[in-house]
């Protein structure tokens, strides 16, 4: 069965350059108040908006980035992927939300929109760690059987 929400492969490494350039923008934006000038606007800063648009800049290019890593097809993309692809989808929702869960007890405040911001990310960074362990383990058994 041909899953239509997948991207050709080769977009895969575009992925991982747009996401690895849009994070280092957003933890210099983040930690060190880092901003492009042609994005701030000439508006007033209130409690609700900030005249700089860098954060959301960084925000779209890492999620940009982490979408087409995680929708990249994989070379053989048989009904076997399909089905590590949905497992390691559901763990990785059941790990973002026990961090979640735990974290919460953790952090007050202004802290936790921090942990807010990063939590946005745990569930396709986990899932990518794990589907590619899984794809890892997956080729090494295959050599092992062949040998």
């Amino acid at each position: 069965m041909e899953n239509s929400l997948l991207i050709p492969g080769k977009y895969k490494v575009v992925g991982w350059i747009i996401f690895i350039l849009f994070a280092c923008l957003g933890l210099a934006t983040l930690y060190w108040d880092y901003s492009i000038p042609g994005l701030v606007l000439p508006l007033k800063e209130s409690l609700f908006f900030d005249a700089n648009l860098t954060n959301e800049l960084a925000l779209a290019g890492v999620i940009i980035g982490l979408m087409i890593i995680v929708f990249a097809r994989e070379k053989i993309e048989d009904e076997y992927i399909s089905l590590m692809r949905l497992k390691c989808l559901q763990w990785s929702v059941l790990i973002s939300f026990v961090i979640l869960f735990i974290l919460n007890f953790m952090f007050y405040g202004g802290s936790f929109y921090v942990v807010l911001i990063y939590n946005m990310f745990t569930i396709p960074l986990i899932f990518i760690a794990k589907f590619n362990y899984s794809l890892y383990r997956l080729r090494r058994e295959r050599e092992e059987d062949e040998k």
